[in-house]
């Protein structure tokens, strides 16, 4: 996104109006993919093959990119697809529960 129209709430709005649609539809999760071909996260440039856990856990922005966004939104990293891009240049997989909990008697 253009930086002039960025923190005007605009993306917020849609992903909020996205996580209500997928809600009303019934489901449970919702998954998004955002990959670093430009070295932005700490999950760039690295092996993470060595210790792929490790480093979701430190993930951190270190440049320009929309992981703290999704993050303020409540979504967790909750998987790496190691050089999806070619070499230290993975898919970051998020998601979100959007769902609630169904009825005790429905879980059987």
């Amino acid at each position: 996104m253009r930086p002039d129209v960025q923190r005007r709430g605009i993306g917020t709005a849609l992903a909020r109006d996205l996580e209500a649609q997928v809600r009303d539809r019934g489901a449970t999760t919702l998954w998004l993919g955002s990959d670093d071909e430009s070295d932005a996260i700490s999950l760039s440039g690295v092996d993470l093959y060595e210790d792929v856990p490790g480093h979701i856990r430190r993930a951190r922005v270190v440049k320009n990119h929309p992981l703290d966004f999704y993050r303020k939104l409540g979504f967790t990293i909750i998987g790496v697809m190691p050089d999806a891009n070619g070499y230290g240049k993975p898919d970051i997989i998020l998601g979100k529960r959007v769902g609630s909990e169904p009825a005790a008697d429905l879980r059987r």
